[in-house]
């Protein structure tokens, strides 16, 4: 692919250092208010079946394998910069690995996670980068995920953390406006928290990796010849089958 440089090296740099990167403003308004209703309208759709693709986690309204369910979000799934950083990250021979749609529920105090690191959970993964789209604004009260700067330098926290889901020395809340793209090092300490607020936090988990990382879920078989039209050259990035 041909593409403009989206990320500046200042960015970039800071993204090698920290392990994280928060860019804001790279959805619009309008782009948010789709996404906003496809995601609504698939929740409704799928009813007591939605999620049931990936993990069950108690307390938060779910939808999994996202590419293949509206042309808001497969749109998403091909951003740009999205594309940039995770080339810088992995390299060009990566794939998709997942795309989840997560909203805790509010007052519900099941979503707080332990701290994690995403390539742990991936034996074969070699290079991994989550890319947390905020489809609302992300604050302390409603449960900003946390994260440690410069842990993605460290070993995996479930090798050294006696209690992951207590507060980390360091961690920060990646607090952020709706709209903003957080890009996370598979390796950078993080957990998605609670949500204490009286609204929706919602956000999509779209994760690339290298190629020889199984997807979470079936994805090639999830994507019509239809939508392979519209992906083009993009069909690279979908991954083999799963081996079963």
């Amino acid at each position: 692919f041909c593409m403009v440089e989206l990320i500046s090296v200042r960015q970039w740099d800071f993204f090698l250092r920290h392990g994280y990167l928060i860019v804001e403003s790279v959805l619009s308004v309008q782009r948010l208010q789709v996404l906003r209703e496809t995601l609504e309208q698939r929740y409704e759709l799928e009813g007591a079946m939605a999620g049931s693709e990936g993990a069950d986690i108690q307390g938060v309204r779910r939808l999994c394998n996202l590419i293949g369910k509206g042309r808001a979000l497969e749109q998403l799934a091909v951003e740009p910069i999205a594309l940039e950083v995770a080339r810088r990250a992995i390299g060009e021979d990566m794939r998709w690995q997942a795309m989840n749609f997560h909203d805790p529920i509010p007052g519900d105090q099941r979503p707080h996670q332990a701290i994690h690191s995403d390539r742990s959970f991936f034996p074969d993964c070699k290079a991994y980068l989550n890319v947390v789209w905020a489809i609302d604004a992300m604050t302390e009260q409603n449960g900003a995920t946390r994260l440690v700067p410069g842990s993605h330098k460290k070993p995996h926290p479930r090798d050294i953390v006696a209690d992951a889901r207590e507060p980390v020395a360091g961690e920060i809340y990646a607090v952020c406006p709706a709209g903003t793209a957080i890009f996370l090092h598979g390796d950078t300490w993080h957990g998605g928290r609670a949500n204490y607020s009286t609204a929706s936090r919602r956000v999509i988990h779209l994760g690339y990796s290298c190629c020889n990382t199984a997807p979470q879920y079936e994805i090639a078989d999830s994507l019509t010849p239809a939508i392979r039209r519209r992906l083009g050259p993009h069909c690279a990035l979908i991954p083999d089958h799963l081996v079963l």
